[in-house]
């Protein structure tokens, strides 16, 4: 009697316990039991796409696994059934559908204590837990305990556009990441495109009402009540993916070539605005981890340097609108001294013509004719070109530029700033000038975003070109157009000519400043190209910078010059330009090249001849 009576006593201890202090905390699971709990679900963020739809970015999410060992035991032991026999079906089916073996599944599954629920892993995709519930069912097992781990972003073409596409990191809110928690997970973009489009990319969180048995086995329930999630938006952007991969390409071979600290490549519609290929490179990049390359500034938005003679055009161009100069007008191209400064060429001229001027870069010659020009005109001109201001982008971290306000103007800054020295641009600056020399005189606001399609494939969003501004006259351009085409044919920009399409563009060669002191450094330089093709109808234009080459190769003609011939070359060859015509394929003849390394050349043009080649 004293032992049942202590055992009552204990009992109604334990019973005021639970019910009346809550010292146990079992609140949640009387909820979990009689009223239903609210989930949530977790949409995918949307994918980045490219101008054709070829992905770019996409999201995968991960499932994490627990086994109820102990419910396991239970129900084999009431069935007669071996436990270990079902251990080994389990292991079987998780590692069939995963890259998880069986023996590392196993091993978890008889880990210490096999009274309680184990953990197989945080990282199965949705298809593999799919597949792996539906083998459990048709082998009469119970359902993996399962519930949301994680999100990834996915990269199909690995590092390509990596300061462009920007990254995202983890976001959640609660203590712990855990769906019973009510906790709230999200992928937040950190910068590039994942940060200044988030909030399409984001979705919006779905929830459903479950009710769990005392063996934490969901019950179905069709009074329970759901809201889907909205999956994020898929972005288009206006990058052509083969283009950005070419002109990457040829920016990295001209880092490791020219030894130069950066390299900025821009490729644009001058009709539209829209930029077909974008890439800013630093020589510590291959050092790094894709993902800290993520995380680095576009070089082509924030990078300033100093244009150089690519400014001259703009000069040019006013001398020809004012009514000052005409093609064919002789310019004193001789050392210019102004005050303490003398101004001089690289290599000495004597008389050329104003179309020469440009044709062979000289600065003595932009010198005398901009102070004709006069300052305001050539101010106003500039700041109407976008220098000097944001260009009107939707990229985060876009510099300004330096170009002073005409009251700070000193003695010197006339001649100065008329061959791209006292004025500082990024890349896309530059490029949208010279979109608007080559597309009759409209500032396009550049554009990087095409359109935005919903998940029922609806559009949100549509690109539409918008001019900003409009200079000049299409008689003046057209004339700027013949001189800067002769820059390419047999100027300082010769290196880029091709035979079987005309393109007009500008060199320029500039001085870094000393850093810290008034003066340039006379062993470091910004070797600069920009241009448009085709001259005639102009529908690409081109910028190529490199930042500080090796002086054997600080000039624009033996490094820019020739990396935007090459950029060019391999992009008019795409299947997807119809810039050029494509030769038709049965005109074709398709032979098989014959092996020749190694051999003596006569041999080999032998061989080669032979196959008609």
């Amino acid at each position: 009697m004293a032992f049942i009576g202590c055992g009552i006593v204990l009992w109604i201890a334990y019973l005021f316990s639970v019910q009346v202090l809550n010292l146990h905390d079992f609140t949640y699971k009387c909820r979990l039991r009689y009223q239903p709990a609210k989930e949530i679900i977790i949409p995918y963020r949307g994918a980045i796409m490219d101008s054709g739809g070829n992905l770019l970015v996409n999201s995968v999410k991960y499932f994490q696994i627990d086994i109820d060992r102990a419910y396991i035991k239970d129900i084999c032991k009431r069935s007669s059934k071996d436990p270990e026999k079902t251990f080994d079906k389990i292991a079987k089916i998780i590692s069939t559908h995963t890259d998880i073996s069986a023996e590392t599944v196993s091993a978890r599954l008889h880990h210490k204590s096999l009274s309680n629920s184990i953990q197989i892993s945080r990282h199965i995709r949705e298809a593999e837990l799919s597949a792996i519930s539906e083998d459990f069912r048709l082998a009469g097992i119970l359902q993996p305990i399962s519930s949301f781990s994680y999100m990834k972003r996915h990269y199909p073409r690995g590092n390509l556009a990596a300061r462009l596409l920007g990254m995202v990191s983890e976001k959640s809110k609660g203590k712990n990441w855990n769906l019973k928690k009510n906790s709230i997970y999200r992928l937040v973009g950190k910068c590039g495109i994942e940060y200044i489009y988030d909030h399409y990319l984001n979705g919006n969180y779905g929830w459903e009402q479950v009710l769990y048995d005392g063996n934490n086995c969901r019950i179905p329930d069709p009074k329970l009540e759901n809201r889907p999630a909205i999956n994020g938006k898929s972005v288009y952007l206006t990058i052509d993916a083969d283009i950005q991969e070419i002109l990457e390409n040829k920016l990295q071979s001209g880092i490791d070539k020219y030894e130069a600290k950066n390299a900025i490549g821009l490729v644009m519609n001058p009709q539209t605005g829209e930029i077909i290929a974008m890439a800013g490179l630093s020589h510590t990049d291959k050092h790094r981890s894709v993902s800290a390359v993520r995380a680095l500034p576009n070089l082509t938005v924030s990078f300033n340097f100093e244009p150089g003679s690519t400014l001259k055009p703009v000069t040019s161009l006013l001398g020809l609108e004012l009514n000052i100069f005409k093609p064919d007008d002789v310019i004193n191209c001789r050392k210019y001294v102004v005050g303490k400064r003398t101004i001089k060429d690289a290599h000495s001229f004597d008389d050329l013509t104003y179309k020469e001027v440009i044709v062979n870069s000289s600065n003595p010659g932009i010198s005398r004719i901009v102070e004709k020009v006069g300052a305001k005109p050539l101010y106003d001109r500039l700041v109407a070109m976008g220098f000097g201001h944001k260009t009107g982008s939707d990229f985060t971290g876009e510099s300004s530029g330096i170009l002073r306000k005409l009251r700070h103007w000193q003695g010197f800054s006339l001649h100065s700033i008329s061959f791209g020295q006292e004025i500082s641009a990024t890349g896309l600056q530059l490029a949208t000038a010279y979109c608007a020399l080559a597309n009759g005189g409209k500032v396009m606001q550049p554009a990087i975003l095409k359109k935005v399609v919903g998940e029922n494939d609806e559009v949100i969003y549509q690109f539409e070109p918008k001019v900003l501004r409009k200079i000049s006259n299409r008689k003046d351009l057209e004339t700027l157009r013949d001189f800067l085409t002769g820059v390419v044919d047999y100027g300082t920009g010769r290196s880029a000519r091709m035979e079987f399409i005309p393109i007009a563009g500008k060199t320029g060669t500039a001085e870094k400043q000393l850093e810290g002191v008034r003066g340039y450094d006379k062993k470091a330089y910004t070797s600069v190209f920009a241009g448009y093709l085709p001259a005639d109808n102009p529908k690409l234009v081109c910028v190529i910078a490199y930042d500080e080459p090796d002086y054997k190769y600080h000039y624009a003609s033996m490094s820019a010059v020739l990396s935007l011939h090459n950029v060019i070359n391999q992009t008019l060859i795409l299947p997807s330009c119809d810039i050029i015509p494509q030769p038709r394929t049965q005109n074709l003849m398709l032979v098989k090249l014959s092996d020749v390394t190694g051999m003596d050349p006569l041999q080999a043009i032998s061989r080669l001849r032979k196959k008609k080649i």
